[in-house]
């Protein structure tokens, strides 16, 4: 009798102990999933944190960053992959009108792009209207893609009409030639945050391709806020840039491209010069 006792208890006592255990492993369990699952936010988007690599902080979690980031998540968002074969013809478009001047050297490194402030009046003209030319600042890889596939490194001029309209010209790279801006300013790129000014002269019109004809669509801007306010214009012909040139700009902007998102229902016209 008391050995059948004895080995009750026992029996209890490791059912006890399993049904303890199990409930651990559940509990924790549950706590892990909710640690997954928790979303970073910020009551400030200047105090945001954002960066181009996947993760908490990256453009996956762009739009839970901040309720003023919730553009990042929107229908139009860019950049897009273009696929030429499906690109429509529009005889509405119209070639750029480029009222550009020279610029002194203004170069700053914000941690996410190395960036060319632009002062002055320079503009373009396209579809009867004039954009101010803001800054232009650099991706690598690309931020757009022809035919899934990426340029080394890619070249936005951003102008503003209005705080409502952007027009963006990107120009994408290949390996070739050497690039005179970079050849005469790439050791100057701040490596890290910081700046580089001098009073030499940029002529603005010299960077960009001699063909000018282009993709457009319409989309945002391409980091936080992601504002869907840009209509973009990606040109048709390359600049070109040394191997050098290429590894050694890449190492500076670290892989600072936004992935590719859905078109949706939006339209890619071409204008052909």
């Amino acid at each position: 009798m008391k050995k059948k006792l004895s080995i009750s208890i026992l029996t209890i006592a490791l059912s006890l102990l399993l049904f303890s255990s199990c409930k651990t492993k559940s509990k924790e369990k549950v706590q892990s999933t909710e640690k997954t699952e928790q979303v970073v936010k910020y009551t400030n988007c200047d105090d945001a944190h954002w960066e181009h690599k996947a993760g908490e902080n990256g453009p996956e979690n762009w739009k839970n960053l901040c309720d003023g980031f919730s553009d990042c998540g929107g229908e139009i968002q860019s950049p897009i992959n273009i696929v030429t074969n499906e690109v429509s013809s529009n005889n509405k478009l119209s070639a750029f009108e480029f009222n550009y001047g020279s610029n002194t050297v203004d170069i700053i490194n914000n941690g996410h792009t190395v960036q060319f402030n632009i002062s002055g009046n320079n503009t373009m003209i396209i579809k009867d209207k004039e954009y101010t030319l803001l800054q232009f600042h650099y991706h690598a890889k690309s931020e757009h893609t022809i035919n899934g596939n990426y340029s080394p490194i890619e070249v936005h001029f951003v102008h503003k009409h209005s705080d409502t309209d952007y027009a963006v010209i990107g120009v994408l790279f290949e390996e070739g030639e050497a690039y005179e801006l970079f050849s005469n300013y790439l050791a100057d790129m701040p490596k890290t945050k910081g700046t580089f000014i001098s009073e030499n002269k940029i002529e603005l019109a010299s960077l960009l391709p001699n063909n000018l004809s282009y993709y457009n669509y319409n989309g945002s801007l391409t980091t936080p806020p992601c504002t869907e306010i840009v209509n973009w214009y990606i040109l048709q012909e390359p600049l070109q840039a040394s191997k050098e040139q290429i590894n050694k700009f890449s190492t500076i902007l670290h892989n600072n491209y936004r992935p590719t998102l859905p078109l949706n229902d939006r339209e890619v016209k071409s204008f052909n010069e």
